[in-house]
């Protein structure tokens, strides 16, 4: 169970160097086609951080088209990780379990935000077995941070963007992770962060294996996931995606998924932003999608977020790759 205490810092090892705390959310102005997200990783053991925040417009293939690419290392770790703000700009404060705000103004004064999420249900813990009941079937390879302390949440996000001059309204509904415990970072693996909204009352989160077969992706195993409806939080149990793209931005996507009554769910996606984010963190690339789901009658936004290692992605999508290592 998700607490309001586990947004700070947790009790761990003090020699343990490993030992890593994550932040993230993501937001979007759909109307204009702007995608974006705030992360941080901190190693309180080792007194440092790291953190990016990227917004994107439209459709951006290359990293120099990026509308605003904030990331920086080393940055001094806070002293609690549910209350801080950092040397780049960037503030954090968790009121509840459920309720927290960000703000952030660049040092070069071309971005501020001022952000609220709510969340819509519960927040979501993968290693509570009453939430995930396929829990001990399987881990998320090579992303400790899915398989070590975790939470999941999906909530609306309220607030205000200012880029370069021009200020956007934002009023969407989107995800926000947190992570905590030892993680070693090295770019071996991937895995795919889905947010699927169908308007207030509904919605999902899934997260999916990712691997390459022939340059092509392909998503699973169905790893875990939760449905948000009308306010509540049910186990997703069964959940399958594929998708089309356009070098590694997925341009559309098809999402099944059964909830632990039995209902079940279908949702296309058709991308109306993307980028690459190859700095959220320096092992690993995303490549973040902003997408119009619709199923039904139902519309709406949210993203998804295919996570891949450097190495894994080298090895997934480079030509004769253990030919050339050889030669």
């Amino acid at each position: 169970m998700i607490t309001a205490d586990d947004f700070g810092f947790h009790p761990c090892d003090p020699a343990d160097r490993s030992w890593t705390e994550t932040l993230f959310m993501i937001f979007s102005v759909p109307e204009a086609g702007i995608s974006g997200n705030l992360y941080t990783l901190a190693r309180p053991n080792l007194g440092i951080c790291h953190s990016s925040i990227e917004i994107h417009k439209g459709m951006c293939f290359h990293p120099w088209q990026i509308h605003h690419n904030d990331a920086q290392m080393h940055l001094a770790c806070p002293e609690k990780f549910d209350d801080f703000t950092l040397e780049n700009g960037l503030s954090f404060k968790a009121h509840n379990a459920r309720d927290s705000e960000f703000s952030y103004d660049s040092l070069d004064g071309k971005c501020q935000l001022k952000l609220s999420f709510e969340a819509v249900c519960d927040p979501f813990d993968p290693h509570d077995p009453e939430q995930v009941p396929s829990l001990g079937k399987g881990k998320v390879a090579g992303y400790d941070g899915w398989n070590n302390g975790h939470m999941e949440s999906k909530g609306r996000i309220r607030g205000s963007l200012t880029l370069r001059g021009k200020t956007y309204a934002v009023d969407c509904i989107d995800g926000m992770d947190k992570s905590w415990g030892p993680r070693r970072d090295w770019g071996n693996k991937g895995a795919t962060w889905v947010q699927v909204d169908l308007g207030e009352d509904l919605g999902a989160f899934l997260v999916l294996g990712l691997s390459f077969e022939n340059k092509e992706v392909k998503y699973g195993p169905f790893n875990y996931g939760f449905l948000a409806i009308d306010g509540e939080r049910r186990p997703i149990v069964s959940a399958s995606m594929t998708a089309q793209r356009s070098d590694m931005l997925v341009t559309r996507a098809d999402v099944k998924f059964e909830d632990d009554q039995g209902n079940s769910y279908h949702a296309r996606g058709t991308t109306i932003a993307a980028g690459p984010w190859y700095n959220f963190n320096p092992s690993s690339a995303a490549f973040q999608t902003l997408m119009r789901w619709e199923s039904g009658t139902r519309v709406g936004h949210s993203h998804i977020a295919d996570f891949a290692g450097l190495s894994y992605l080298s090895e997934g999508m480079s030509d004769n790759f253990a030919d050339e290592l050889d030669q």
